[in-house]
């Protein structure tokens, strides 16, 4: 069972999004997921297939200025008004799901904004996390100048925005995810300098306070990844309180694991995850 929802968000946009289910009435899990930069909520639909197949769903929506969502594209007024949306679509979630364990799934920019929520707000309605190849840095960093002049334009012209220079064969060893990638219409490149300075700063705080993990969480990043930073991932892994993180490391594998020509153990490894830390059904 699959429905479409929309809601308004404090500063009255409409932000759009989608859930799979799976055919029984009350889903064993649902997996409330955040995208990553440029692209929207449709690109993870096999990754639905997958989870409705052992009885979990996922829910998800395209972020303001991606996808069907309302906002200029790459545009935000603040990092916090990210955070402030994940609030809503928990509560949204919540309220429609009250008796399903909830699972807080990011991946690169959306790993970036979860792992923030999780060490910020701590929400008790969320029992584990997942996070994949999340934006604490990026493999290659630009340039301390252009990272200075973009933010003193963003600060004068708040709506600027530059193409990001995304490289459809860094995504994954299956070059057709990258060409579907590229002819995707509701895709896009635009990355606003309050979006990027907002991310690049919350990752760095975000590795400044992995002690404030208090969920159980697996994060898991491919080797090869020429777009965020794995190694970053894998300073949070070593300074994570002990018991509480899951890290895998993926050799050979670039940016979005669950697209990756190893999707199918990709996911399994979250689906073993998840069975791991669900309470005994009753």
């Amino acid at each position: 069972m699959n429905f479409d929802f929309e809601w308004q968000t404090q500063d009255q946009l409409t932000l759009r999004g989608k859930c799979w289910l799976p055919g029984s009435e009350r889903p064993q899990g649902l997996l409330c997921l955040i995208h990553g930069f440029g692209e929207h909520i449709g690109r993870y639909e096999h990754v639905a297939q997958f989870f409705n197949q052992h009885e979990i769903g996922l829910i998800g929506f395209d972020q303001r200025g991606h996808g069907r969502s309302d906002g200029k594209r790459g545009v935000v007024p603040s990092y916090e008004s990210l955070l402030v949306n994940i609030t809503e679509f928990l509560a949204l979630t919540y309220s429609k799901f009250p008796e399903v364990p909830l699972y807080l799934y990011g991946h690169s920019m959306g790993g970036n904004i979860a792992t923030t929520y999780l060490l910020r707000e701590q929400p008790r309605i969320i029992k584990a996390g997942i996070i994949t190849s999340p934006w604490y840095e990026l493999t290659n960093q630009p340039p301390k100048l252009t990272v200075s002049l973009g933010k003193m334009i963003s600060n004068l012209y708040p709506s600027f925005t530059v193409s990001s220079a995304i490289i459809p064969e860094d995504l994954s060893s299956d070059l057709t995810v990258g060409k579907k990638y590229m002819e995707d219409p509701l895709v896009h490149n635009k990355m606003g300098g309050t979006l990027f300075t907002g991310v690049s700063n919350a990752g760095l705080w975000i590795l400044e306070n992995t002690d404030k993990l208090v969920h159980p969480l697996l994060m898991m990043h491919g080797k090869a990844d020429n777009v965020t930073s794995q190694k970053s991932s894998e300073k949070f892994a070593r300074k994570a309180p002990k018991g509480l993180l899951k890290y895998k490391a993926w050799n050979g594998m670039r940016h979005e694991l669950h697209n990756e020509l190893i999707k199918e153990k990709a996911l399994q490894y979250i689906l073993d995850f998840l069975e791991e830390v669900q309470e005994p059904q009753v």
